[in-house]
């Protein structure tokens, strides 16, 4: 008898994707649990048909425009959705797009499917947030209909949507507390945090680190990740220029962009006239695998999220990563980031302040991390964290739903 349950999920990126919950993941980890599935995403740059063991990604047809794209999307959708159950599909799930969610919803219950919504991240809110923010760089006659269009967005989200959907799966304990408060039920919703790949963390564990040849030994701080304006990244260069006031051969490194060249310009900029020419590098955009090994040869890592509901109801995976890696993390108290801290007993939480971030990288290149202290992050997260765990609960929950919903 086959016990294997197939998903349909309908996701908004352009396919293939590297975003680890689609690439690892539903790819991955779930067909290794008995649950395949079918990735539906939008076109890059032609239509794709993709089949892996127990994976399989597709697209809608790839049209003129991305305006015209999305709306060939929404029907492609429906028309998949209706015809899942003769397919061989026991759930339609839907991540991140309120209008084919609510189509595909109203789909499920006709054909008697079991249905789940993914929230990844609270894109309505985002949309009444930015139009109502006057620093945002929005033409005025743009801000009703982004704001009408995130109202109406909530509204059918959170008033249609997840209440009638069989299962929530939402980003982080932070994010279920909001939704809970938006009159969600709590038993309905399952928390589902981005993880880390741990074959790919394994396999890189013979790789040579890559150092600043001119620093030689000299102690380096080490970031990964986007360099845009809004990230704020000045703060941790004001909070390196203080640091290194105690400890003088403190050496910055920024391992990543911007898309704005202005954005990178100005951090290299700030640096300069602060007098840190030759203590500050930015790499540029780097492979995962180079940018890896930037950060193997660092002696702490820097973990920064802006405060705000909107980052607030997110699991970073760079600080996971980090941990992963067994490098020292300096963060600020980002909710998850602050959690998975406290309970693996690994890193330093700051307040976000540069003053508070000087203080955590003079502490650590006074007193460096533990082996031991390093080994508790990399067994928090391999234990609690990693795609293989995340995997396992996720297929378990979704055996669950299809079970309860055929009883």
């Amino acid at each position: 008898m086959n016990t294997k349950i197939n998903v349909i999920n309908f996701v908004p990126e352009e396919l293939p994707s590297y975003r680890p919950d689609v690439d690892v993941l539903y790819s991955k980890e779930l067909p290794k649990e008995g649950v395949n599935t079918t990735i539906v995403g939008m076109p890059k740059t032609g239509t794709v048909h993709i089949e892996t063991d127990g994976s399989t990604l597709k697209t809608s047809k790839k049209t003129t425009n991305r305006h015209l794209d999305s709306i060939v999307y929404f029907f492609n959708a429906a028309k998949l959705a209706l015809s899942a159950k003769k397919d061989g599909f026991q759930l339609i799930q839907v991540r991140d797009m309120v209008w084919v969610g609510l189509i595909c919803l109203a789909i499920a219950k006709l054909i008697k499917l079991p249905y789940s919504y993914w929230v990844s991240f609270l894109y309505a809110e985002s949309r009444t947030i930015r139009a109502k923010d006057q620093t945002e760089n929005i033409s005025s006659w743009k801000r009703p209909i982004i704001l009408a269009r995130g109202l109406l967005e909530e509204f059918i989200l959170y008033r249609i949507i997840l209440p009638h959907s069989d299962r929530v799966y939402v980003q982080s304990d932070f994010m279920l507390n909001y939704i809970k408060g938006k009159g969600i039920e709590q038993h309905n919703m399952m928390v589902v945090p981005m993880g880390v790949d741990f074959e790919k963390i394994d396999n890189f564990a013979n790789t040579d680190a890559i150092k600043i040849e001119k620093w030689g030994d000299a102690p380096v701080i080490g970031y990964l990740g986007s360099l845009d304006r809004l990230r704020k990244l000045d703060i941790i260069i004001e909070a390196f220029k203080e640091a290194k006031v105690s400890v003088p051969t403190l050496k910055l490194l920024f391992v990543g962009d911007s898309e704005v060249m202005k954005d990178r310009e100005f951090l290299q900029q700030t640096a300069d006239d602060m007098g840190l020419s030759d203590d500050f590098y930015i790499t540029g955009w780097v492979q995962t695998e180079q940018a890896w090994a930037y950060l193997k040869g660092v002696d702490m890592v820097i973990g920064f999220m802006n405060r705000g509901l909107l980052l607030d109801v997110s699991t970073p995976t760079k600080a996971m990563e980090y941990m992963a890696l067994k490098k020292a993390m300096v963060c600020n108290d980002s909710p998850d980031q602050q959690f998975v801290i406290e309970q693996s007993g690994c890193g330093r939480v700051t307040d976000g302040t540069s003053q508070s971030y000087a203080a955590a990288m003079v502490e650590l290149a006074q007193q460096p991390m533990t082996q031991t202290e390093l080994d508790a992050g990399y067994n928090y997260i391999k234990n609690n964290r990693s795609y293989a765990f995340i995997g396992e609960q996720v297929a378990a929950d979704i055996k669950n739903v299809v079970n309860q919903k055929n009883s």
